[in-house]
């Protein structure tokens, strides 16, 4: 088996889960870490046993014989490094978003794609939960596709720093959060059309964990709703809130006989499915409703368990991540297109689109060729 060295540019909380999932894995090791003060790298390292640390991330690349680097650092720093991992040859894994504008998304797959190098973006959405749900997304389950909708609300980051600074984030709610409803529909539903979109700050006078008022009035956007329209004419309405009491994190597709439920109302997956038992599914009682039924998760798949395990498989094996480049360019399309269309009061239409590795059959989207 290859061994893997990688190097880590960032060193806040995120980066932790990148060096405990690759403490996991056989002979994957982090060569050196990188943040902007050295202190900070040198903690870093310091804490996960890597052996050396830098705070310039070009002589990090240029000094160590790397594979790949994970790249955690503040959203508005993501483009600059990964441009120049890729442009050495270096396979990256890249925190959400991808980059705070859309050009830079492009450049950055476009680089990967001619380099032919991994270039694997977050959010990671292979989790047993999701992978589950794509067995029940289909017409013999829940009947034609009708709509959907996805949600991730939350009271707002607790830390009074730059995510509620609009000249170091370059966005708010949209790039933090929304890009995961946004990321977990796209991947269960293949690529989109349009979008349309209400974004505006409804709290800049905030007061953030432990009680603390933040500094200067919030100018990022923390109040957000899509609606996003796909082939067959269906809508997902798509919602981010830095505003309530508590997280909300759900998914819902809808079918004319059924629905999928992932991450409601405390079950990770639900069918409703009144026409026709699940089998194999536990019964439950789902919002009141029964005819409703808990599916035993599928968590089998080895490259599918953490974020690392699937990068890593994919560098050994030499093959595309299942959210591959153009898939998450399609996704941040959706999100920067909201801002456009917020601004201009018009629906944004969508240029990119992608190959999904699972998606329904073409006739599950449509509703119009026979009686439904």
């Amino acid at each position: 088996m290859k061994p893997i060295r990688l190097g880590m540019v960032g060193s806040g909380n995120i980066s932790n889960r990148y060096f405990e999932q690759a403490f996991k894995l056989e002979d994957v090791t982090f060569a050196a870490t990188c943040a902007r003060r050295m202190s900070n790298a040198e903690a870093k390292a310091m804490k996960y046993q890597v052996p050396r640390w830098y705070d310039d991330y070009i002589k990090m690349m240029e000094s160590e014989q790397l594979d790949g680097v994970v790249v955690t650092t503040p959203h508005s720093v993501h483009a600059e490094v990964v441009l120049a991992a890729l442009q050495r040859g270096l396979h990256v894994l890249n925190e959400k978003p991808m980059a705070t504008s859309f050009e830079d998304c492009q450049q950055m797959v476009e680089l990967a794609e001619r380099q032919g190098v991994i270039l694997m973006n977050l959010p990671y959405d292979l989790n047993p939960g999701m992978m589950t749900a794509m067995e029940y997304i289909r017409e013999e389950v829940i009947g034609k596709f009708t709509g959907a909708e996805a949600q991730l609300n939350i009271p707002g980051p607790p830390r009074d720093n730059w995510y509620y600074k609009r000249d170091i984030s370059h966005g708010g709610a949209i790039l933090d959060c929304l890009v995961y409803p946004v990321s977990r529909l796209i991947a269960l539903l293949g690529p989109a059309k349009s979008v349309m979109a209400e974004v505006n700050t409804l709290i800049p006078q905030r007061i953030v964990g432990e009680g603390k008022r933040i500094d200067i009035d919030s100018d990022v956007d923390d109040n957000v709703t899509l609606i996003v329209e796909f082939a067959g004419g269906q809508y997902a309405v798509i919602r981010t809130l830095w505003g309530t009491s508590f997280k909300q994190n759900n998914t819902l597709i809808y079918g004319r006989k059924g629905t999928v439920a992932i991450n409601d109302s405390g079950f990770p997956l639900v069918i409703h499915s009144p026409h026709v038992p699940i089998e194999g599914a536990e019964p439950v009682l789902w919002r009141g409703y029964d005819s409703c039924y808990a599916p035993k998760l599928n968590d089998s798949a080895d490259s599918e368990r953490d974020i690392m395990s699937h990068f890593i498989h994919c560098l050994r094996a030499g093959e595309q991540p299942k959210q591959h480049g153009r898939a998450q360019l399609h996704v941040h399309e959706i999100m920067f297109g909201a801002y456009r269309s917020a601004e201009s009061g018009q629906r944004y239409e969508l240029t990119t689109t992608f190959e999904p590795w699972s998606k329904p059959d073409a006739a599950w989207y449509d509703t119009k060729g026979e009686y439904v």
